[in-house]
């Protein structure tokens, strides 16, 4: 029995012995696998990444190819000054999802009409697409009613030069005369200046319900604006400039009935505006507070000189009477 049993152990033990062999040649055999996949990965991710796809061609960025650039939102700006700036900015040799596009960005945002830039990168194969945010442009300016406008303002002060005029008809500005230099020097434009100038444009519109053509700032002291058919005699603006836009609303049923023979509505005035009619005297027109105003003054007047008149008349009866006593 001792042998018997001493056989079978030695048995187990080499049964043991392979199982344990076997498994640490399954392990290593497993490691290589693993090994050999790991480079197999690496190599094919390298081989992966270097190809051409992931790439933009500098050759084909230059000429603006439609394959792997795209530009899109501009309206005022063309195409051939936006292709200008792309040409001058070195694009790192890169992965595109790797690629730095601010240097871009800076290069076209300097272009007067462009507002913003977005630039964004599509992966494979390696494209661009350039959004333009553009600036609204406001007024076109021009040194009198019968030249082409020779620049344009923006709604937050930026000159556009006359490069990117004329607009497109979708493209909605009034005109403004101005000589473009005041006092020797070229004028200054900001946006507060502009904003004043918009929203006496806006109040006009809203209170006449027309539409105004054109605005002579070349005097900025006398002001004046072609509202529709009529025009504006509006002087300086200033901080009444809305106040007086306003009284625009009254005064056009008046104008409507002069038509034929008025020279134009006379605004400058904060309590009152007239009616300048060709060959005529100004007729004024005074809102209710100036009326009332007036008219208590006139009462006064009135009331004054019947208290001089009844004064004089008993001073007369007082010395004719006099005259009368006999002596």
């Amino acid at each position: 029995m001792g042998l018997l049993y001493q056989k079978r152990r030695l048995k187990v033990n080499k049964i043991k012995r392979q199982i344990a062999a076997n498994r640490a040649n399954l392990q290593r055999l497993r490691m290589l696998l693993s090994l050999i996949m790991i480079i197999l990965i690496s190599y094919f991710g390298i081989k992966t990444l270097k190809l051409p796809q992931w790439y933009i061609d500098s050759s084909k960025l230059a000429k603006a190819d439609p394959t792997i650039i795209k530009i899109q939102g501009n309206i005022i700006t063309p195409d051939y000054k936006i292709i200008n700036m792309i040409r001058q900015t070195q694009l790192p040799y890169t992965q595109i999802f790797r690629l730095d596009t601010s240097e871009l960005e800076n290069n076209i945002g300097q272009l007067q009409p462009v507002k913003k830039v977005y630039v964004r990168r599509y992966w494979f194969p390696a494209r661009l697409i350039i959004t333009i945010e553009e600036r609204t442009p406001a007024f076109l300016l021009a040194p009198n009613l019968e030249s082409e406008p020779n620049s344009a303002l923006s709604s937050d002060g930026i000159l556009i030069d006359h490069d990117y005029l004329p607009f497109k008809s979708s493209i909605k500005a009034k005109k403004l005369l101005t000589y473009g230099v005041r006092n020797g020097h070229d004028e200054v434009w900001d946006k507060k200046k502009v904003e004043e100038i918009l929203k006496l444009t806006k109040a006009m519109e809203a209170y006449s319900g027309l539409t105004i053509k054109y605005i002579d700032i070349r005097n900025q002291k006398d002001v004046y604006i072609l509202l529709d058919t009529y025009l504006i005699r509006f002087g300086e603006i200033n901080d009444s400039a809305i106040s007086r836009a306003k009284r625009i609303a009254s005064i056009i049923p008046a104008a409507k009935k002069n038509a034929e023979k008025l020279k134009y509505i006379d605004l400058r005035w904060e309590d009152s505006c007239y009616l300048r009619l060709e060959g005529a005297k100004e007729t004024k027109q005074t809102d209710s507070k100036s009326t009332e105003l007036r008219t208590n003054v006139n009462k006064v007047q009135e009331n004054k000189q019947e208290e001089k008149q009844n004064l004089q008349k008993n001073t007369q009866e007082k010395t004719s009477n006099n005259d009368n006593t006999p002596q």
